[in-house]
C-alpha cells in the first residue's frame, strides 16, 4: 500500500471519528426532527437551562430543548420529544437540576391517559421548581430571622445587666429547690401519718370482710323463708296476672274480629276502606290537588312597566302590562294604558279670492283639518301563542279588537320587533284601521328602551314615539294568586 493511501485512510478515520464526537458531544441525532414532535411552554425564569438541555420523565431522557427566546417578560423553551412518548391533557413541566450544582433540565409528567391527548398548539402548563437560588434565598432569610433572635437576646441578656438578671434567675432557683426541700421535711411526718392511716383501714377491711360475708348470707336466708311463709299469698298474685293475661287475650280476639269486618268491607269505616269507588274519589281529589298547585307552581307572572313620549301630539302614554303564562308557550296579556289618542277633525269656510286667470273676485271654500289629542285610559286583553321566535295574538287592543305579530330575539327575549292592528272601524276622523310598529331592547336587567311609529296608516295622525320601561317575574303575585284560588 502506497504511503499517500495510507495518509488519505488516516485523515478519513480522524473526520469520521471527530464526527461521532462531535454528534456524542453535542447529543445530536440522526433523523433530526423527523423522530420528535415539539411543544413549549412558558417559565418565569430559567437561569441555568441551556439550548440541547435534557427533557426528562422520571430521570429518563426523553427529548432536548431546542429553543429559549424572550415573549412578553417570560421565557418561551420550544421542547422536542420524542414521537415515543405521549403527553395527556393533565401534563406539566417544571424545571429541575441534577443535585444542588448540576446541570439543568425540564422535568415533564406527562399525566394520565384517562384525561385524553393534550391539544396541540397549547402551551404545556409549568410550575417553578426548586433551584439554587431560592434555596439561597430561604437561607438568607433564615440568617436574618436567627441574627434577629440573637439581637434581641444580646439586647436582653447581654451586657452588664444580662449578667444580673441571670444571676437571679439562678438564685430564683436555688431558693426555690431550699424550700421543697424544707417543705418535704416538715411535712415528713403527716405523709407517715396518712400511709399509717391507710395500712390501718386495709387491715380493719381484712377483718370486716369474713364477717359481712356471713351477714349477707343470713340475709338470704330470712328472705327464703318469708318467701316459704308467703307462699299462699304469692300464689294468689299469680293468680291474679293469669286472670290478667286472659282479659288481654279476649280484648286481642275482639281487634282481630273486628279488623276482619273492616278487612271485608262490613260496617261504615269497611266500606270507606274498601270501597273502590270511595277510594278513587279520594285519589281523583288529591290529583286535582296536585295538578291545581303544579300548575301554580309552573305558572309565571310578568310584569311590564313602561312609558313613551309621543312626538307629533307632545304628550305621553303610560302604561301597565301583565302576562299569565301557564305554560312557556302561550300566555294571557293584560295591559292598562293612559293614551294620548289623537283625533282628525276638519273645517271649512268662504274665502273670496282673486281669479288668476280672468283676474276677477270669485268664491272658494277653504277647507282646513286639525288633529286633536284626547288623553283615554284604555284596557287591553289578548291571548298569545308562541312558535319559535314569533309570537301571535289576538284579542282586544285599548278597547278596539285587533291582533299582532312580534319577534322576540336574543337571550330571554331581550330584542323585541312587533306589529299590532286594531280598532278596524272606518270613520272620517279615522279612515284606515290603526298599525302600530314597535321596538325594544333589554339593556341591562329588566330595563329596556323602545321606539317604533303609531299610526301608521293615517297620515294625519301618524307620530313616532319613543321611550323605556322595566320588565319582571312576580313570583310574589303568583303565590298571591295561589293563595286565593286554595281559599276558594
Amino acid at each position: 500500500m502506497k504511503l499517500e493511501t495510507k495518509v488519505g485512510l488516516f485523515f478519513t478515520g480522524g473526520i469520521v471519528l471527530m464526527a461521532v464526537l462531535i454528534f456524542r458531544t453535542e447529543k445530536l441525532e440522526f433523523g433530526g426532527k423527523r423522530n420528535q414532535s415539539e411543544r413549549f411552554t412558558y417559565f418565569q425564569q430559567v437561569a441555568g437551562l441551556n439550548l440541547q438541555s435534557a427533557v426528562r420523565i422520571a430521570g429518563v431522557k426523553v427529548g432536548d430543548v431546542r429553543t429559549i427566546a424572550l415573549e412578553d417578560g417570560k421565557a418561551r423553551v420550544v421542547l422536542g420529544l420524542s414521537n415515543e412518548v405521549p403527553v395527556y391533557a393533565d401534563a406539566v413541566v417544571s424545571l429541575g437540576s441534577i443535585g444542588i450544582l448540576g446541570e439543568k433540565f425540564i422535568d415533564l409528567d406527562p399525566g394520565h391517559s384517562a384525561k385524553g391527548p393534550f391539544p396541540e398548539g397549547k402551551p404545556l402548563p409549568s410550575k417553578a421548581g426548586v433551584s439554587l437560588d431560592n434555596l439561597m434565598e430561604t437561607l438568607s432569610e433564615i440568617g436574618t430571622n436567627v441574627k434577629g433572635v440573637t439581637q434581641a437576646l444580646n439586647q436582653s441578656i447581654g451586657g452588664e445587666q444580662g449578667r444580673q438578671k441571670l444571676d437571679e434567675i439562678v438564685d430564683n432557683i436555688r431558693v426555690l429547690t431550699a424550700e421543697f426541700r424544707s417543705m418535704a421535711q416538715e411535712n415528713h411526718g403527716a405523709i407517715n401519718h396518712t400511709m399509717a392511716n391507710v395500712e390501718a383501714l386495709s387491715s380493719d377491711l381484712r377483718d370486716k370482710l369474713p364477717k359481712l360475708a356471713q351477714q349477707f348470707e343470713a340475709v338470704g336466708k330470712n328472705l327464703n323463708a318469708i318467701l316459704e311463709e308467703n307462699r299462699p299469698e304469692l300464689k294468689g298474685v299469680v293468680g291474679d296476672v293469669r286472670k290478667l293475661a286472659q282479659s288481654f287475650q279476649g280484648t286481642a280476639d275482639n281487634l282481630k274480629i273486628l279488623t276482619d269486618r273492616v278487612n271485608k268491607g262490613e260496617g261504615t269505616i269497611g266500606k270507606l276502606l274498601n270501597d273502590e269507588s270511595t277510594v278513587k274519589k279520594i285519589n281523583e281529589a288529591v290529583d286535582n290537588v296536585n295538578n291545581m298547585l303544579g300548575g301554580f307552581n309552573k305558572m309565571d307572572f310578568r310584569l311590564d312597566m313602561n312609558a313613551a313620549q309621543w312626538e307629533k301630539r307632545k304628550d305621553s302614554r303610560v302604561g301597565l302590562g301583565i302576562e299569565i303564562a301557564p305554560r312557556p308557550d302561550y300566555w294571557y296579556s293584560l295591559g292598562f294604558a293612559s293614551t294620548p289618542d289623537g283625533k282628525l277633525s276638519e273645517s271649512s269656510r268662504l274665502v273670496t279670492q282673486l281669479d288668476p286667470i280672468t283676474g276677477q273676485p270669485v268664491t272658494v271654500v277653504e277647507r282646513t283639518k286639525t288633529v286633536t289629542t284626547d288623553q283615554a285610559f284604555t284596557a287591553s286583553a289578548q291571548f298569545a301563542k308562541r312558535l319559535g321566535p314569533a309570537i301571535f295574538s289576538a284579542g282586544i287592543v285599548e278597547n278596539k279588537g285587533g291582533g299582532g305579530v312580534e319577534l322576540r330575539l336574543l337571550d330571554d327575549d331581550r330584542l323585541r320587533f312587533g306589529v299590532l292592528a286594531y280598532d278596524f272601524t272606518k270613520r272620517d276622523d279615522k279612515p284606515n284601521p290603526r298599525y302600530r310598529f314597535t321596538s325594544s331592547y333589554q339593556f341591562w336587567k329588566g330595563a329596556y328602551i323602545q321606539a317604533g311609529v303609531q299610526d301608521i296608516g293615517n297620515k294625519d295622525l301618524r307620530t313616532i314615539f319613543f321611550g323605556g320601561g322595566l320588565r319582571w317575574k312576580d313570583d310574589d303575585l303568583k303565590k298571591m294568586v295561589g293563595l286565593a284560588g286554595a281559599a276558594k
